[in-house]
């Protein structure tokens, strides 16, 4: 692991513990022991290292999406095992990504924002190519718009990340996820059960 690697790692770790008012450069240099002009040579200021927190997030959750694009499943198989393993990641590193994914927060940085865009549009572009891949494998009906189709993917998923971050009930969650998904995959097939 790189110095800057275990810099964003040891952020991550003080967000989670105690917000964005507790990510000081003076935390982070304490935590990572170093001083704090050392910080400063791998991050310009907080906004550049919440934008690497993004960015680590977005890495891993891309790594986990294209793994599962890869695999020879059916567009519906790879897009529920994506679904479930977001949530998992949503409810693992809940600290962190409620935060970092609520719009009040990063709709006060600008740079954070546009981070915030490139990962969901990527996340949406990486959605769209597994339905169009399914669309030309027949595995979903014509007339399915992909990017429709990602949208209310993506959508239900942040619905059921605010949901949990109110009411914190796991198996609540886990039972409407599973709801949404099937409701979701009957939405696919043009309502059929098939």
């Amino acid at each position: 692991m790189t110095r800057k690697e275990q810099i964003v790692q040891t952020c991550m770790d003080i967000f989670t513990e105690s917000g964005t008012d507790g990510l000081t450069m003076k935390a982070i240099a304490e935590r990572v022991q170093i001083s704090e002009p050392a910080i400063y040579r791998h991050f310009e200021n907080k906004e550049a290292v919440i934008i690497a927190m993004v960015a680590h997030i977005r890495d891993e959750i891309f790594r986990y999406v294209d793994e599962i694009a890869a695999q020879s499943l059916s567009a519906v198989e790879k897009l529920h095992r994506i679904f479930g393993h977001h949530l998992y990641y949503l409810k693992e590193k809940r600290a962190i990504t409620l935060e970092l994914l609520s719009e009040s927060f990063f709709h006060h940085h600008p740079g954070v924002r546009r981070h915030m865009l490139f990962l969901l549009e990527g996340y949406h572009r990486k959605i769209q190519n597994i339905m169009t891949t399914g669309l030309e494998k027949g595995e979903i009906p014509e007339g399915v718009p992909p990017r429709a189709a990602s949208i209310l993917f993506l959508g239900g998923m942040q619905h059921l990340l605010t949901m949990f971050k109110l009411t914190n009930d796991e198996k609540e969650i886990d039972a409407v996820a599973e709801d949404v998904f099937g409701l979701f995959k009957k939405a696919l097939k043009g309502g059929s059960e098939s």
